[in-house]
């Protein structure tokens, strides 16, 4: 598949990659914090780069409309979305990654009700969000259903 102009100079200016050729289709660890990549430049990486350890995302100018593109992952494990613009909206994409071990939704706008949908992350060992409000019976139906996840709320460990 060819590279629209676009993508050619994102993948050039973002990362020095010449051709699709030097684009890898997986990684251990891709460091995107405080980059101010968005919802396009993260379908680019998403459609070439297809298994990633661990993404970290935080501090971006990605939404909920970005998030989607994560459903072009074929694995993996931790995903960080700290201090970005991520709402209830993106709990369906998120759920779709099964193998994820470790979500990071801190500072973003997900509510209780978000993390209680999660539960069908059952891999998920580490979830940390910072809800608006607390809504203990959301949070308790996520723990019973996902008993081996350490849920960190508002950067502290939450226990039922």
């Amino acid at each position: 598949m060819k590279l629209s102009k676009k993508e050619r100079r994102f993948w050039k200016t973002k990362f020095s990659f010449k051709d699709i050729e030097s684009i890898p289709t997986e990684m251990i660890h891709l460091n995107l914090r405080d980059e101010s990549f968005t919802n396009e430049e993260l379908c680019f990486i998403t459609s070439r780069i297809r298994k990633i350890e661990r993404l970290d995302l935080d501090n971006n100018l990605i939404d909920d409309e970005g998030i989607t593109c994560l459903k072009n992952l074929e694995y993996i494990r931790e995903l960080r979305l700290k201090s970005m613009n991520i709402t209830d909206a993106s709990i369906e994409s998120l759920c779709k990654m099964q193998g994820l071990e470790l979500l990071h939704l801190g500072s973003t706008e997900v509510t209780c009700k978000g993390v209680s949908k999660l539960s069908t992350l059952k891999n998920l060992k580490t979830l940390i969000v910072s809800p608006p409000e607390i809504e203990e019976s959301s949070l308790n139906y996520f723990l019973e259903e996902v008993p081996g996840c350490e849920l960190i709320i508002n950067y502290k460990p939450y226990r039922n």
